[in-house]
């Protein structure tokens, strides 16, 4: 069990930097295909397919580029069988964002398979 934690962790860790980074091609590695995301900002349910949202992410600055430094953080991680659940938080201000990550183990190791967020002004 503490393998499959530290291996999840490793995957929510990869998520968050490329992220911060604007790493399109490691956060594609770190989602499941055919991943869902779903989204409450400014009090509007959204949801959107992934790549979509890698097309967001590589068309924008990424929060390194500008200066920002990571506000990353892991706050629970849980595992049952080859599922994971995992809550997490970073900041691109003027958000700041939670994150639930689902996660499944596959043959390539564990992969986010829905990322739900919410946003809300630093």
């Amino acid at each position: 069990m503490k393998s499959d934690i530290a291996a999840v962790e490793a995957a929510v860790w990869d998520y968050l930097e490329a992220l911060h980074e604007g790493d399109v091609e490691r956060l594609a590695r770190v989602f499941a295909p055919a991943s869902a995301l779903h989204a409450s900002t400014d009090g509007a349910a959204t949801a959107i397919a992934i790549e979509p949202w890698l097309d967001r992410v590589r068309n924008r600055k990424s929060a390194k580029d500008s200066g920002f430094e990571p506000q990353n953080r892991i706050h629970a991680i849980e595992v049952v069988g080859d599922m994971a659940m995992a809550k997490v938080s970073s900041a691109f201000p003027p958000k700041q964002f939670t994150d639930f990550l689902s996660l499944v183990r596959t043959k390539d190791g564990w992969r986010i398979a829905a990322k739900t967020y919410f946003a809300q002004d630093l």
